[in-house]
């Protein structure tokens, strides 16, 4: 359960703590395959949700008083949208869901489903591409902790 726990989160800490603590092979297997997928499903849609509720309860703030008629807005170029062209331009979603499980899982997913929205727009995919990651990684690391 605490393997799960971790890897929900940091995997890359949580997995060589759980060997480190005396847990077996196909434990810490297991143990990081269903709590970094079951994480990165959970922060993927309660991400969603998050957003949507944020942008209306924003906009219900800003737009109160007023009802104005829908204007096509010009694209504007904020840095964090260059800095997600960017990293979508430079690793792709394949770079992106490589690197997820290294990093934090929360900030992997986050930028994974910015591109998502931005160029994809197929969370299937997006979800596939970050647990197959996920998998890699926890058999990875689970190997290198066992030969330390």
């Amino acid at each position: 359960m605490g393997i799960a726990l971790g890897c929900a989160v940091k995997p890359v800490i949580a997995i060589p703590a759980s060997v480190a603590a005396g847990a077996e092979f196909y434990q810490t297997i297991l143990g990081g395959i269903i709590g970094g997928c079951t994480g990165i499903t959970i922060y993927l849609y309660s991400l969603d949700y998050l957003l949507k509720t944020y942008k209306k309860h924003l906009h219900n703030k800003k737009h109160h008083e007023v009802v104005k008629a829908p204007v096509k807005k010009k694209a504007v170029f904020t840095k964090r949208n260059r800095m997600i062209v960017r990293l979508m331009q430079k690793y792709g979603l394949n770079g992106i869901a490589f690197l997820t499980p290294l990093l934090s899982l929360p900030l992997g997913v986050f930028i994974a489903e910015r591109i998502n929205e931005k160029f994809i727009q197929n969370r299937q995919k997006v979800l596939l591409y970050l647990c197959v990651s996920m998998v890699i990684w926890t058999f990875i690391l689970t190997g290198i902790s066992h030969l330390f």
